[in-house]
């Protein structure tokens, strides 16, 4: 049986539910393509962090932060960008928690147009 290499659009709200049979993403808001790439160089990159103000605010000054959200003495932020093994132990010598954002969330966050202080 020959393989014929075949391209679907799809269009779906629920990221969730297709994630796992994705493999090239395009994220277009108002006529404008947002993202193009392939959903594990997203997922690599993807993370949620958390830590103290002070911490927070000088490790992400130079990562893309694309939602921000403060409560109390804590920052919350969805980052997209890269983290090798030194970032991920300079994080936890600060007190900040990496963690994988899923897909939903990661979308969510990009097309609400970044930063969100409470």
């Amino acid at each position: 049986m020959d393989v014929i290499p075949r391209t679907i659009v799809l269009s779906s709200h629920l990221i969730d539910e297709i994630a796992k049979v994705v493999e090239n993403i395009v994220i277009v808001e108002g006529g404008n393509v947002l993202l193009n790439d392939d959903a594990d160089a997203i997922r690599s990159k993807s993370f949620m962090l958390k830590g103290s103000k002070e911490a927070m605010e000088k490790w992400t000054s130079e990562k893309r932060v694309i939602y921000r959200e403060a409560y109390g003495n804590s920052i919350l932020a969805a980052v997209f960008d890269s983290f090798d093994e030194e970032d991920r132990a300079l994080a936890h010598d600060q007190g900040i928690s990496i963690e994988g954002l899923p897909l939903q969330k990661f979308f969510a966050y990009l097309i609400d147009g970044g930063e969100h202080i409470e």
